[in-house]
């Protein structure tokens, strides 16, 4: 009888093992898909920032080229109302480098 007995709890304890064993398979496959879709969620919402991240930049170097074709554009037009003043301004913009350049290489 006891042999009955201890032949019954060790077959429980086997199907309770085979049991526990099932359930911690099944966790680990769960926990994976959960990781998964972790992941794949921030991806997607690093991408989305990258995404922004980018077309502000390009709107920063649209109005950056927008801002210096207005700076060329206003300096051109200076330029041809004003040829001889633009002219003494370069000639005199030239001999300061020249001089600064001169000086930096005696020391």
């Amino acid at each position: 009888m006891a042999d009955d007995e201890l032949t019954r709890e060790l077959e429980q304890m086997r199907s309770d093992m085979a049991a526990l064993r099932a359930d911690v398979a099944e966790l680990a496959k769960a926990l994976k898909t959960m990781g998964a879709n972790k992941a794949e969620s921030v991806k997607d919402t690093i991408e989305e920032e990258i995404r922004e991240r980018r077309d502000a930049l390009r709107e920063k170097l649209d109005e950056a080229r927008a801002r210096g074709q207005e700076v060329k554009d206003g300096l051109e037009d200076r330029m041809e109302t004003h040829p001889y003043t633009s002219l003494l301004t370069a000639f005199g913009v030239g001999f300061v480098l020249a001089k600064l350049m001169h000086l930096g290489e005696r020391h």
